[in-house]
């Protein structure tokens, strides 16, 4: 009986210290498992900081390329096509106006918020407002568009009557104020999609301010093209 208690206790003891070594090597490959798991997560959030690193510094070298004189009249003649597409509601050489990439990016307001549209094609865009419109409506009110070079775009006056700014007219000038434009942020977007606006709007070297309207355009050269990039169709004292 004695020995038969011995051995008993013995396979116990056995027993007990399989599971314990049992336990200590699981814990161990999971731990090994965690720790893989996070190394490829840095990794990969390493990657795509460099990734936008590159990014970045490839749109900024594009932008701060000095502008070359034939570049002027070259945008002149560009914006003559694209005004005409508007007026006369042509869709196609309308699109064909919008780079592939970063496209066109629409703002408008239909809330407290602003609203970014990106499309390839002008005809899916809808304008907010009184029901949903073409975007070739607002050819209604942009419109005679002769452009004036400008230092600095007129300043907002509201004082209505078609007189909300400081100055009446179509004015161009350097684009890179829009650089610093935050309103995405706003607009309860991904940071993808905040991180491509970001990008694109670096891009933008002229800018375009229609005071009847209230719309601005805003345009760069991509792969030695004019492109529209933004559009704001929020007018300003709207609200």
């Amino acid at each position: 009986m004695k020995m038969q208690a011995y051995f008993g206790s013995l396979a116990l003891l056995l027993c007990l210290a399989c599971q314990s070594n049992s336990g200590q090597s699981g814990g161990a490959q999971e731990e090994r498992m965690a720790t893989h798991s996070r190394a490829q997560q840095a990794e990969a959030k390493q990657q795509e900081q460099i990734l936008q690193k590159d990014t970045l510094n490839a749109v900024q070298e594009e932008v701060v390329r000095k502008p070359h004189p034939a570049h002027q009249e070259e945008f002149a003649t560009f914006f003559k096509r694209f005004e005409q597409a508007i007026q006369q509601q042509d869709a196609t050489a309308f699109n064909q106006t919008i780079a592939p990439e970063p496209g066109l990016y629409l703002i408008d307001n239909p809330g407290a918020v602003p609203r970014f549209t990106r499309v390839a094609d002008i005809k899916v865009y809808k304008r907010t407002g009184a029901g949903e419109r073409p975007f070739f409506t607002i050819r209604e009110s942009f419109n005679k568009c002769d452009l004036q070079e400008a230092e600095q775009l007129p300043t907002v006056t509201c004082l209505g009557d078609n007189n909300n700014f400081s100055r009446q007219g179509c004015f161009v000038t350097d684009g890179t104020a829009f650089h610093g434009n935050t309103a995405y942020r706003h607009a309860g977007l991904s940071q993808a999609e905040e991180r491509r606006i970001s990008q694109a709007q670096l891009l933008v070297s002229k800018t375009v301010l229609h005071t009847r309207s209230g719309f601005k355009f805003h345009f760069g050269r991509i792969n030695g093209q004019w492109r529209v990039l933004f559009i704001e169709l929020t007018a300003p004292c709207s609200a």
